[in-house]
C-alpha cells in the first residue's frame, strides 16, 4: 500500500488537445507541479494526451479514458474518470481529486491536502473563506468512488458527508475564470456545499 494518497488528475475526455496549442501545455505544467509535490500521481485523459503524458509519468500512470465509454454529459464521463483513477490505484489510503486545468495550485498546497486526508474523510483547501481545489477523499470511500457513473452520483458524494476546510495561501486552488469552460460543472461537483467542519479546526493538522 502506498504510504501517501495519490492524485488522480482528471483531464476533459471529450477534448482534443491536438486541436488545442495550449492544451498540452497546461496539462505538462499541472503534472510537473504535481510530481513536485512527491505525492503518487495518477492521469485520466484522452488518448492523444495520454501519450503525450507518458514522457512525463510512467505508463501505468496514464489511464486512457474517452467520451466513447458511455452515454451521458460531460460530467457524466468525468465521473467515470474518478472511478477509472481509483481502481487505477486501489491500495492507496485516499486521493485528491485534481481537474488538470488547475495548473496554478502549489506542491505544499497539495502535500497538506494529503496530509489531510490521512486525519480527516473528506478535506479541501480554502484561501480567504473561498473553497478551492483538489477535494481529497480517505479509503474509506473507496467503494463509492468506484461506483462512480454518473454527475448526480458525483454530486450526492460530495454533499452527503461533511467536509474539513483547511486554510491556505494559495489562490491557484480557485477556480479559472473562463467563459464556457468544459471542466467548469466537474469542478463545482466537486465542490459540494461547504459544511460541517469550520477551516479553524483544521489547526490540529499542521
Amino acid at each position: 500500500m502506498n504510504s501517501l494518497p495519490t492524485l488522480i488528475v482528471l483531464a476533459d475526455p471529450t477534448s482534443h488537445p491536438s486541436a488545442e496549442p495550449g492544451a498540452l501545455h497546461v496539462l505538462a505544467h499541472t503534472l510537473q507541479v504535481g510530481l513536485e509535490s512527491g505525492l503518487p500521481m495518477v492521469l485520466v485523459t484522452p488518448p492523444v494526451a495520454a501519450e503525450f503524458a507518458r514522457t512525463f509519468l510512467p505508463g501505468n500512470d496514464v489511464v486512457e479514458f474517452t467520451e466513447a465509454q458511455g452515454p451521458g454529459s460531460r460530467t457524466d464521463l468525468l465521473s467515470r474518470a474518478v472511478a477509472a483513477g481509483v481502481l487505477a490505484s486501489p491500495h492507496a489510503p485516499g486521493w485528491l481529486l485534481w481537474p488538470a486545468d488547475m495548473k496554478d495550485v502549489q506542491p505544499d498546497t497539495l502535500r497538506l491536502i494529503a496530509h489531510g486526508v490521512t486525519h480527516y474523510p473528506m478535506v479541501y483547501p480554502q484561501y480567504r473563506q473561498r473553497r478551492g481545489h483538489p477535494v481529497g477523499l480517505s479509503a474509506e470511500f473507496f467503494s463509492e468512488l468506484i461506483r462512480l457513473n454518473s454527475e448526480r452520483d458525483l454530486s450526492r458524494l460530495m454533499t452527503r458527508y461533511p467536509a474539513l476546510g483547511l486554510d491556505v495561501d494559495d489562490p491557484g486552488i480557485l477556480e479559472p475564470e473562463m467563459p464556457q469552460d468544459p471542466m467548469a460543472d466537474l469542478r463545482t461537483r466537486l465542490q459540494g456545499v461547504p459544511q460541517g467542519v469550520s477551516s479553524s479546526a483544521a489547526v490540529a493538522l499542521a
